[in-house]
């Protein structure tokens, strides 16, 4: 079920398409505002004028003693840098045309005459009171990854937003939706938390939280990975920075957003393939493909094989293509190497490949009935061939009817003791952890 209301949708929608129509594919400053204020965020009053002329009594009273004036370009992102936001007096209308008028060749000045920006018009903002103290600007941003679908970004906001992230402090990154409690959970784990707490203020936490969490559900819904297809998908969308007002408002003062029509992409979530899933983490006979009885060199296969005996599971066998045995520490018995999975006298349902990567491709064609569920490919890709190709040769040579991969380049996989299912992992974590 849709998060916000079927109105609330096809007001953000009417926004994106009056974009569109304009062939834009960024949102002006006043849009994000708009959209801020159709999921319940607060935006300063705003007016958007297309010509300094439109300027008069009535439309500055709306306004207190300041204003901010900003110029509005399509192709000016960076507006502060070259002279196209300034905070004036509100009181003469003639005076603030003046600035509009001023601030417009200001702003051309610094392109050359072939690269002059297009000026759309000048946004006429409230003027908002607040400090700029650490913790109270804070940077809200929403990346669209081709992988994961939307993450939610948050750091300290400002202007030296991405000089914090780089240098002092990484921003938090996380999935969206957050439901507001779930989101609350996550600004309680901020550092910024210890201030906000100290100073007797947790409320600011709260009005952090419902800002993260109306901006998570934003994004999911304009994400690929939405239940329900929505008309545009948001590529970008960032406030930096919301800050906390003297009048203890939570509230945006700038921001910028990328967004392009569904139609356009072929991104979607692949359907939901369960099938084999407990032969990874319960499974009824382990193979390790590429265990080395040469003890005097490190061999990733070994040290699997020797995790494996030492949570005592009985039901593993080890291949290598030399054959041999293998011993460990405080066992009085050995293993032996068998030269391939058609010598292992069980059937076994978890393969882990540990080989060499080259020879991923032919193991994989060379695997014969009783075919195993699972296998987990610890080893990476060969050097000489692309990831989409490797997987095109994997998926040509998979057995049909009910073989699962994870990998490559996969570390393996943890299942703790439930039951009479035994405890397994592949890779180095402490049991105990």
């Amino acid at each position: 079920m849709a998060y916000f209301s079927a109105q609330t949708i096809r007001n953000i929608n009417q926004i994106f398409n009056n974009a569109a129509n304009e062939g834009r594919n960024s949102l002006y400053e006043f849009e994000v505002y708009q959209i801020l204020e159709q999921v319940g965020l607060n935006a300063p009053r705003f007016v958007f004028i297309d010509n300094p002329q439109a300027i008069n009594p009535s439309l500055l009273e709306k306004f207190g003693p300041d204003i901010v004036v900003k110029i509005v370009s399509p192709q000016i992102a960076h507006k502060q840098i070259v002279g196209g936001v300034k905070k004036i007096k509100s009181h003469d209308p003639l005076f603030v045309q003046f600035v509009l008028l001023q601030m417009q060749q200001e702003v051309l000045a610094h392109f050359s005459p072939a690269a002059q920006p297009a000026i759309r018009g000048f946004l006429i903002v409230e003027y908002v009171s607040y400090t700029e103290a650490l913790g109270y600007e804070q940077l809200i941003g929403i990346k669209e990854d081709v992988a994961f679908g939307p993450v939610l970004t948050i750091t300290k906001g400002g202007d030296d937003a991405e000089f914090f992230a780089q240098y002092f402090d990484p921003a938090s990154l996380f999935l969206p939706p957050l439901d507001f409690q779930d989101a609350l959970k996550m600004v309680h784990s901020l550092k910024i938390r210890h201030k906000f707490l100290k100073k007797g203020h947790p409320e600011y936490l709260e009005l952090l939280a419902q800002a993260v969490s109306q901006l998570s559900h934003l994004a999911y819904e304009y994400s690929f990975i939405a239940e329900t297809r929505p008309e545009f998908i948001i590529k970008a969308f960032d406030v930096n920075p919301f800050v906390i007002t003297e009048d203890n408002r939570f509230m945006a003062i700038d921001g910028f957003a990328e967004f392009e029509p569904s139609l356009t992409r072929n991104l979607a979530v692949p359907e939901l393939n369960l099938a084999n899933l407990s032969s990874f983490f319960a499974p009824h006979g382990i193979a390790v493909i590429g265990v080395s009885g040469d003890v005097n060199k490190y061999n990733l296969g070994r040290e699997i094989a020797h995790l494996l005996h030492d949570l005592g599971r009985r039901d593993i066998y080890f291949v290598n293509a030399k054959g041999g045995t293998i011993q460990f520490d405080g066992a009085s018995a050995s293993y032996p190497l068998y030269r391939s999975m058609t010598d292992i006298p069980e059937s076994v349902e978890l393969v882990v490949y540990s080989a060499p990567a080259q020879f991923t491709i032919e193991f994989v064609k060379n695997l014969a009935g009783p075919y195993p569920k699972a296998i987990i490919c610890i080893s990476g890709i060969p050097a000489e061939i692309n990831y989409a190709d490797f997987v095109e040769q994997l998926d040509a040579v998979v057995p049909k009817g009910g073989t699962s991969i994870i990998g490559p380049t996969c570390m393996g996989d943890f299942w703790a003791p439930s039951g009479q299912d035994s405890e397994l992992h592949s890779f180095f974590v402490i049991t105990k952890q």
